[in-house]
Order: structure tokens, then sequence, then C-alpha cells
């Protein structure tokens, strides 16, 4: 098991990875079996469907996190924090609550479960229906 200390610094790298657009770090960062749930879309998403998403939603969609807490758990970290969201078309929406739980093991991402109110969201029209 990874000690807290290992598990913040791959929080961390994730974070600074996302907030420099860097997806080939996130993507050295995430586990070959990386799975990345969204709670507003219902859906799973293996590290190629994630990444293969993420190019598509930054053509059209910048998302600032902040005022970041990090707490350590058991097998990886909470993330509490707000984000920015603007989309190329003008909408966007201000201060959204988020919180991640990144689950880490062997010093890389192996899943996260992101929390946010879809209904807090700007319309997104990149991502598949369900």
């Amino acid at each position: 098991m990874d000690s807290p200390e290992t598990m913040m610094k791959v929080a961390e790298a994730w974070n600074t990875a996302w907030l420099a657009r860097d997806l080939e770090g996130m993507k050295a960062i995430a586990a070959d079996d990386y799975i990345q749930w969204h709670s507003h879309i219902r859906k799973e998403f293996t590290k190629t469907e994630e990444f293969d998403m993420l190019v598509e939603a930054l053509k059209v969609m910048n998302i600032n996190f902040y005022d970041v807490t990090l707490t350590p758990l058991t097998e990886g970290v909470l993330q509490q924090c707000l984000g920015d969201v603007e989309l190329s078309n003008g909408a966007k929406a201000t201060g959204v609550p988020f919180a991640m739980v990144y689950r880490i093991r062997d010093g890389q991402l192996v899943r996260c479960d992101e929390y946010v109110d879809g209904m807090s969201l700007p319309k997104l029209d990149f991502i598949p229906p369900q």
C-alpha cells in the first residue's frame, strides 16, 4: 500500500497536469486499468475513453479548479474544490462544487470517482447521452 505522502503527491501531480492541460502527463500518472466515473452522466470510462473524451472536451471547455483541499484516505485521496467552467459558446458556471475520490496503487491513479451536480454545469454537448 502506498504511503499517505505518496498518494498525496500522486493527487498533486494529477492536478498540476490537469491545470496545465497536460494530457500526456495525466496519462503517465493513470494506470493502464484506470477508471473514471462521472456522477453527472453516471458512466464509467476506461482510460482510453476518458482521454478521448478529454481531447474533445478541451476543444470546447475550460475548467479551472481552485480552493482545492486534499485529504488522505486509506487507499487514496479525497479532493474537494470549486470549479469555474466556461464553454466556447460563452456558457459558464462559477463556483461549482466538485469532489473527487482518487484511488491510488503503486504510485499510479487507478480510479477517480468525480462528483458534481450536473444541473450546476452548462450543457455539455460533447458527452454522448446515456
